[in-house]
């Protein structure tokens, strides 16, 4: 063999070791890290939760942090954890004061053996909200530019492990700000009862108004308990005569940007909906809804992190604004930006369980609305009429040992006063 073929064959190897290797380093990157535990995890979101980055850092540094743990222990959409049933007593029998820590006054990571009430299973995803140009000068805070540094969940208030009859697509968005203030978070949901068997979660446009459809009683558990917290923290500083609990704020959006500058004169509408994209839309069929997220992730390249290049992520919804309540946003609202994925799509049962976002509720005097049950049947007697469908039984319900404090609640009493024995 003369010098000039011994070289060829040597470059030949090469090149086939090269791309070889190169293979494995990005099938090595590009696949999760399975082998990673349940302590593990738990153990880096405690070090998020007390790092000095995420406490008082950037707003897109905060929001890594919190992704690489998220990230670190995604799942493979072959082997998703399945649907929990959810925890239907604990969410019937605890008191206002649990019921409202839960949701109103949450902090950002919940500890380890955190029961989850609703919206057990979600995804995950890095995303900028983006305000198109000619609104940039219509609102504050937030709402002005929009920012970069969001973590969104998708989710189902109602897990299908518990009714397959009752999928319930919610929304959460997490703004994180510069230094040491803590997240703004926006949630918004259709409906209360949900939108029966239909797993499309991108049927209809979602809220930061519930709609509590008038002949759809599934959903009078959830709003009871909703309402009975937000009378008995809400009311008396309120001075009205019964608080709205359908109504989250978004004013808090408008109040302060991602640098951490607050507006002294707040500019808000009053109602956001978040509209799906033109032609978006997944089987209604019975699935896993997660499946649907994960296979956007398709084709579209991502880093060690996870994280896709500015052109590549995916439309998330188009966001419009009122400041009168619709049910055709896009005929009766006005469309001010989108929000857009920055990242792959992510599952984690563990983040699911300690990743918060805190509900914000303005105080305001119930109304009525059209199509929907009216504030006259906002009671006792309602509520519980329905108990054979909370899924919850007495000797479930007593004792319960979610609450220290007993089953004192009101709402607990009522229950057992009807004597409702699903």
């Amino acid at each position: 063999m003369n010098l000039s073929n011994f070289l060829s064959k040597l470059l030949q190897r090469t090149l086939v070791f090269a791309i070889v290797t190169i293979s494995v380093i990005f099938t090595t990157i590009s696949q999760p890290a399975f082998a990673i535990t349940s302590a593990d995890v738990n153990q880096q979101i405690d070090e998020v939760a007390q790092s000095p980055l995420f406490l008082e850092g950037k707003a897109c540094d905060k929001l890594d942090t919190l992704w690489s743990a998220i990230y670190a222990s995604r799942e493979s959409a072959d082997n998703l954890v399945p649907f929990q049933t959810d925890q239907v007593k604990a969410f019937l029998a605890g008191t206002s004061t649990r019921f409202w820590k839960s949701f109103g006054d949450s902090p950002e990571i919940k500890p380890e053996n955190y029961l989850r009430l609703t919206h057990r299973h979600g995804v995950f995803a890095q995303a900028r909200l983006v305000i198109e140009p000619e609104f940039q000068n219509r609102y504050t805070g937030l709402l002005k530019k929009g920012s970069d540094c969001v973590l969104v969940r998708f989710s189902s208030a109602v897990s299908p492990a518990t009714s397959w009859n009752r999928f319930t697509p919610g929304f959460a968005a997490k703004f994180f700000i510069d230094g040491k203030h803590s997240s703004e978070n926006l949630i918004v949901q259709h409906s209360i009862a949900g939108q029966g068997n239909n797993i499309n979660y991108y049927e209809y446009p979602l809220s930061n108004k519930l709609k509590f459809i008038e002949n759809q009683p599934a959903g009078f558990a959830a709003f009871s308990r909703f309402f009975n917290a937000t009378q008995d923290y809400l009311k008396n500083e309120s001075n009205l005569k019964m608080v709205d609990p359908r109504e989250l704020s978004i004013q808090h959006l408008a109040s302060i940007n991602a640098k951490g500058k607050t507006v002294d004169n707040p500019e808000s509408p009053r109602f956001i909906f978040l509209v799906p994209p033109e032609g978006r839309a997944f089987s209604q069929e019975q699935h896993d809804f997660r499946q649907d997220f994960l296979a956007l992730n398709q084709g579209i390249p991502a880093n060690d992190k996870g994280q896709v290049k500015k052109d590549q992520g995916v439309r998330l919804f188009d966001v419009y604004v009122a400041d009168q309540f619709t049910d055709n946003p896009k005929a009766e609202a006005q469309r001010i930006g989108y929000f857009e994925s920055k990242s792959h799509f992510a599952v984690s049962d563990t983040a699911d369980i300690r990743v918060s976002f805190r509900h914000s509720i303005t105080p305001r005097e119930t109304q009525d609305y059209p199509g929907e049950y009216p504030k006259s049947l906002f009671n006792d007697e309602s509520f519980t009429s329905e108990c054979a469908t909370f899924g919850a039984s007495l000797a479930d319900m007593q004792p319960n040992p979610q609450d220290a404090s007993g089953n004192t609640s009101i709402y607990f009493q009522n229950y057992l006063k009807r004597g409702c024995k699903p």
